[in-house]
């Protein structure tokens, strides 16, 4: 079953509610100053107009931590053993750098592999590791504020609006 309510955007104040087989909110007719959002089962009350509004909640803040996700993969392979190796190899590449006689086991086979020296793979690996950091600091502010805004959103309209993240800055601020 899929819920919908039809929120006023002026106030965020809830409107209509609806229900339906999944797909059937796309096919409603939203009257003008008005917006429709799918909701989780769990907002809707007896109690109607009464909302519960934390699932909203949780529901806008687990979309918005997708898509920083989806916005992170624009920059690494965002795997949880590949994020690891990463670590590895950014750390393996510093003590190499510092002293030759470091381990290379994390490194020799990639540079072996890509027809590469030490010394430039060092250099790439920690190159890309800067240009991830000058990424992952604006990803991680916008995807914190949005969901400090959907949790001090007073109304369902409110929610639904600071849900709108916008990543155009991060877009500005690492060139790609």
């Amino acid at each position: 079953m899929e819920y919908w309510i039809i929120y006023d955007l002026a106030t965020g104040q809830p409107f209509y509610p609806g229900s339906g087989q999944p797909g059937t909110a796309a096919y409603q007719q939203v009257p003008e100053g008005f917006a429709l959002v799918v909701v989780p089962a769990a907002v809707m009350t007896a109690a109607w107009p009464a909302l519960n509004l934390d699932p909203l909640r949780a529901a806008m803040m687990m979309e918005v931590d997708n898509e920083a996700e989806l916005v992170r993969r624009r920059f690494i392979t965002a795997l949880p053993g590949q994020v690891g190796a990463y670590l590895l190899k950014a750390n393996a590449a510093r003590r190499w750098l510092a002293d030759h006689a470091a381990s290379t086991a994390m490194l020799q086979p990639e540079a072996s592999a890509r027809g590469m020296t030490l010394e430039a793979l060092c250099a790439e690996v920690l190159q890309r590791e800067a240009d991830w950091e000058q990424a992952a600091g604006p990803i991680e502010s916008i995807r914190l504020a949005a969901k400090d805004a959907i949790v001090a959103a007073p109304t369902l309209g409110a929610i639904v609006a600071a849900r709108q993240t916008d990543w155009s800055s991060l877009d500005a601020a690492t060139g790609v």
